[in-house]
């Protein structure tokens, strides 16, 4: 019989919550860069890097928005390629009436994924 590996993330762990803001994180700084997450989660230049690192630790605030953040960028990546989703965060979008990065900001993730499900539905009819 085979013996088992040891989960990558054992679950049980104090702290793994956090290891989720982190792997989002990550991502979101490969795509984008990390000055333009840090631009589009609102923190100063310095503080995703910081994060990344382990010497900062997100907030819960900061948490909740790499998570929105990566959940639009992942849903957008569905339907157009990197550069090109970053291009369609920037841009004015009819359907919101302002661009998608300030409506994350102001609002949040939803209204910004129903735009991306739009989107969608535009490339793929």
């Amino acid at each position: 019989m085979a013996k088992r590996s040891k989960p990558v993330v054992d679950l049980a762990e104090p702290g793994v919550a956090y290891a989720a803001p982190l792997l989002s994180l990550n991502r979101l700084i490969d795509v984008l860069g990390n000055n333009r997450a840090a631009e589009l989660l609102g923190v100063t230049r310095s503080q995703p890097s910081r994060w990344a690192r382990g010497l900062e630790r997100i907030a819960p605030e900061n948490q909740r928005r790499v998570l929105d953040l990566d959940y639009a960028l992942a849903r957008l990546l569905l339907v157009y390629p990197p550069r090109q989703a970053k291009i369609w965060l920037d841009s004015h979008n009819a359907g919101l009436g302002a661009r998608p990065v300030d409506v994350l900001r102001i609002h949040g993730v939803a209204p910004v994924i129903q735009a991306i499900d739009v989107e969608a539905q535009g490339a793929y009819s």
